[in-house]
């Protein structure tokens, strides 16, 4: 297991380490941007990224980009320099309630392998653990990366996960896995791990490689069977006290409607996620699942676009609430309702619009994630790096906010 310390040193004063965190930061650098970015002279630093290469620390890219503040104003491109991306790998864990998804990425987030089991029903932890250590152990072998590259993994769980005390809160989201915690992951998996709720490592992967890269504050909103928010706030996750951040599917809806499984009724989960949406067709169409329900909406049915979009709807008016509250510059969609586009995008962008204060701004643009089902993955993938001190976007600071 190789941290970046292992790597630049424990000075950060010294060349060695001020060059390597400026090229963790900004990616391929030629020699003189390089100089330029870290005030060293050209003969030194040329004399240090020789050294660096030999020692396979980095690698040549092409040609430097001409963008950025260290951008050559006119003459020739130098040749860029990065970090060599088979340094080090992570892996990614992302437990649905029917499956679990492993990832194993490089250093730069590119995917080398990706395994997927189905799990039964309500599976407990030992079960759920086992297979997903089973499936680390294929897509490791499907890769090509050693376990000793390995930093560690990223965990996403459904449900509220107490981030300090890295342990599952008791809950009725994800039965039986109350209490459980990274030590139990890190025996089976056979590497460090680090767990988090899946919604918010959702809202972490759209932010450092996806649809909110390069924004400060986003809200990602989960449409799945369960209905969640991520938040990046000011370029950090929050997490919230003991991790109950963004569980905005258990907004209260109607206070006399439907029990919920967390316990209270008429929360938004009970009328806007999934299985809700499912029930609402069952008249109509009998066993209808995810990939059917999609087919009627292409297909122009208009009960299935009711009932999506009254949904939908439901969910905007909740995240347009949060919206007064954090003042996002991007709202981001993801999960299987985020597959429907413009028939789930369209009534929540209106929610949305409807809830913002007029005069004030424009409102956030909604809109659908850019890593596909891959979004939690990735996420868990950015925690598993940024533990080790390799996460390619250090301007961002993932920790928990005490409510306190």
């Amino acid at each position: 297991m190789l941290a970046f310390s292992d790597v630049a040193g424990d000075d950060p004063s010294s060349p060695r380490f001020r060059a390597l965190t400026a090229l963790l930061q900004e990616g391929p650098l030629s020699r003189a941007q390089l100089a330029r970015s870290i005030n060293l002279a050209a003969s030194t630093v040329t004399a240090l990224t020789r050294d660096l290469a030999g020692e396979g620390v980095l690698v040549e890219t092409g040609p430097a980009s001409s963008n950025g503040r260290n951008a050559r104003r006119s003459g020739p491109r130098g040749t860029g320099l990065a970090l060599n991306p088979n340094l080090v790998a992570a892996v990614g864990v992302d437990f649905g309630f029917g499956h679990v998804r492993v990832l194993v990425c490089d250093l730069t987030g590119r995917v080398l392998s990706v395994k997927e089991v189905r799990l039964p029903d309500r599976y407990g932890p030992p079960e759920g653990v086992g297979r997903a250590a089973e499936a680390v152990q294929a897509a490791l072998a499907d890769s090509g990366v050693s376990r000793d590259a390995v930093v560690g993994a990223g965990v996403a769980l459904p449900g509220p996960v107490d981030t300090e005390n890295q342990q599952v809160v008791l809950s009725d989201i994800h039965p039986g896995w109350g209490g459980v915690d990274a030590a139990f992951f890190t025996e089976a998996l056979g590497v460090p791990a680090l767990l988090e709720n899946d919604a918010n490592l959702a809202a972490l992967g759209e932010h450092v490689w996806g649809a909110g890269r390069g924004l400060r504050t986003t809200i990602t909103v989960k449409f799945h069977s369960g209905i969640g928010a991520g938040l990046i706030v000011n370029n950090q996750l929050i997490s919230g006290s003991h991790g109950g951040a963004g569980e905005i599917g258990h907004v209260t809806i109607d206070p006399r409607g439907p029990l919920c499984r967390c316990g209270k009724r008429g929360c938004l989960d009970t009328y806007a996620a999934v299985p809700a949406l499912l029930a609402a067709m069952t008249p109509m169409h009998q066993d209808l699942g995810v990939a059917g329900l999609l087919e009627l909406l292409d297909s122009g049915d208009p009960g299935a676009q009711r009932v999506l979009s009254d949904a939908a709807g439901l969910v905007g008016h909740v995240v347009g609430s949060a919206c007064l509250l954090l003042a996002p510059d991007k709202v981001i969609v993801v999960g299987a309702m985020a597959r429907a586009g413009e028939h789930a995008l369209g009534p929540m962008r209106e929610a949305v619009e409807r809830q913002a204060l007029p005069r004030l701004g424009t409102p956030p643009q909604v809109a659908r994630g850019q890593l596909g089902d891959k979004h939690t993955a990735m996420g868990a993938i950015a925690i598993a790096l940024r533990l080790h001190g390799w996460l390619p976007t250090p301007r961002l600071e993932v920790r928990a906010l005490d409510k306190a």
